[in-house]
């Protein structure tokens, strides 16, 4: 990075810092008229403990250990194209990683508990209000540029690696989920337009994507279809007189974050069918749909209700009725859900991260009340003799459940992390244009991202769900924050093709019809990469 960037971020960790500190003067318990200053200071000093021990920590230890003493991050990048890739070295790598951190745990984690208790409120068809602090904290990520960080700079982007990008929303998840899917979804957006889009298309409207002026979304699922796209129904007429433009009209369910107040303008990518198009998935094609015309104009879309759900409250989930609004095709014709997988590859490689975060915020949520909670003796003797009864942390099932979850995040990550250096060799290829090799990295993460996806979501589930029960009755209380892990985590399976689609997707589509060739190669690496063990 050069100095101007450093500065950038080394600003914002401050920024951060500061409104940390001004929260912080804000909830300070003050004492009673007459009480001595002793009593004041204790009772601000058992807040902070109780804040500090049940709040998110970044896990920067584990997660250095798997950067570089398991991965090898600092040689994966030292090998990659520095006339390709923005370079990045360790130094990199820890100053974005540090500055996310302190935001993740001064900034967004405070939210997340705001954002499921209020949510996210619909006013009127262009208007949903997000949960308090979230459009502040928005704000914040955009003008220090991290939306930029991974994508082209001919387009205003860092050109840094996609593998740090994906560091850095792990942790981004675990602090606050439903905030990250704003600008997750964003990124799905951008490199659909950047794989499929004309030059028209990235020129006007990436810039405002990629600085975090606007966000993104991808418009796939209505009522009459989820999984099954050939059901769709909504229709792409073209508009006379004005070439490449077309009329949108058709309804649109579980848009996440379809409407809100962070940005003022909204890029959907929708599925549509043209007038001659066949029947089938083979008939459907990809548009670009704006909730705000160039000229500040309203689109002629709406948003006619937001869904009351299990979890997620922080992000809107929208219906949305597009009513003749104009949009503008990417890519091909009748290659509309090709085209779509880009964005939806990059999805369910989120949902993946959404999986492992639950896990490392159920097990952080778990580990304080487990060393806290005191009931019975150790079965293998007192372990704290001068308390009334030791706490449940000496308890074998206890511990059995705590590691579970720690194994669930920390294999996850390492799964993750590994599917992230093949992300950036493709992306180096693409950026070069080097189609064979485009090709090759592709494949490779076509095989693994069903796997990630529909194992990270399942096990992310179970780790949640033993988050609640380490707390046993109190796991049921929301107080105690447990049970909101678990709400939130349970669309992970359900999204992006459910656990089930994975299986039929990673069996059907990339094992039989290549023939077996995907599975075969992944064997063969693991036998080599342990044969010398």
């Amino acid at each position: 990075l050069g100095l101007e960037r450093r500065n950038q971020i080394a600003a914002a960790t401050m920024r951060s810092a500061l409104r940390v500190s001004q929260r912080a003067h804000r909830l300070r318990p003050q004492s009673a008229p007459g009480a001595p200053a002793s009593v004041a200071e204790a009772a601000r000093g058992a807040l902070a403990a109780a804040v500090s021990s049940r709040a998110y920590h970044a896990p920067l230890r584990e997660m250095n250990f798997l950067l570089y003493d398991v991965h090898n991050f600092e040689g994966h990048y030292k090998g990659l194209n520095e006339e390709v890739l923005t370079p990045c070295d360790r130094e990199t790598v820890d100053m974005v990683v540090d500055a996310t951190k302190t935001m993740c745990e001064d900034v967004l984690a405070p939210l997340n508990e705001g954002g499921d208790r209020v949510g996210s409120v619909w006013k009127d068809p262009n208007t949903v209000v997000t949960a308090p602090g979230f459009k502040d904290a928005y704000k914040m990520y955009a003008e220090n540029g991290w939306q930029a960080l991974s994508f082209p700079e001919q387009y205003g982007g860092q050109g840094l690696p996609m593998s740090l990008a994906l560091v850095q929303s792990e942790m981004i998840a675990a602090a606050n989920w439903t905030w990250l899917m704003f600008p997750g979804l964003s990124k799905g957006a951008i490199n659909t337009i950047i794989a499929h889009g004309s030059e028209d298309l990235k020129d006007e409207w990436l810039p405002s994507l990629i600085s975090g002026e606007m966000t993104g979304t991808m418009c796939l699922t209505e009522p009459q279809c989820g999984s099954d796209l050939g059901q769709v129904t909504t229709k792409a007429v073209p508009i006379d007189g004005a070439e490449g433009e077309y009329s949108i009209s058709g309804t649109k369910i579980f848009i996440s974050c379809g409407e809100h107040d962070m940005t003022d303008n909204i890029v959907h990518c929708v599925l549509a069918r043209l007038p001659d198009a066949p029947a089938g998935t083979a008939g459907i094609s990809l548009f670009l749909v704006p909730k705000r015309l160039k000229t500040g104009e309203l689109n002629n879309l709406g948003t006619s209700r937001i869904e009351d759900k299990m979890g997620c409250h922080g992000s809107p989930t929208c219906q949305l009725e597009f009513e003749g609004a104009k949009g503008w095709l990417i890519g091909t014709p009748n290659r509309g859900l090709n085209h779509m997988f880009t964005f939806i590859n990059t999805s369910r490689l989120g949902t993946a991260v959404q999986g492992i975060a639950a896990a490392e915020l159920a097990f952080q949520n778990s580990l304080w009340y487990a060393k806290e909670r005191r009931s019975m003796r150790s079965l293998s003797g007192s372990k704290e003799p001068d308390q009334v009864a030791d706490a449940i942390i000496h308890q074998p099932s206890v511990r059995t459940m705590l590691l579970t979850q720690k194994a669930v995040a920390e294999g996850g990550r390492s799964m993750v992390y590994e599917c992230a250096k093949i992300a950036d060799l493709m992306q180096q290829a693409e950026y070069a244009g080097d189609d064979a090799a485009v090709k090759q990295h592709d494949g490779r993460l076509a095989f693994l991202t069903p796997i990630l996806k529909g194992f990270l979501t399942e096990v992310g589930k179970e780790a949640a769900d033993l988050g609640i029960q380490v707390y046993g009755g109190h796991g049921y209380i929301k107080d105690n924050k447990a049970e909101q892990v678990f709400r939130d985590v349970r669309i992970a399976s359900l999204w992006e093709g459910t656990t089930q689609i994975q299986a039929l997707d990673l069996l059907g589509r990339k094992i039989m019809l290549g023939k077996l060739k995907p599975i075969n190669e992944h064997a063969a690496g693991l036998r080599a990469q342990c044969t010398p063990y």
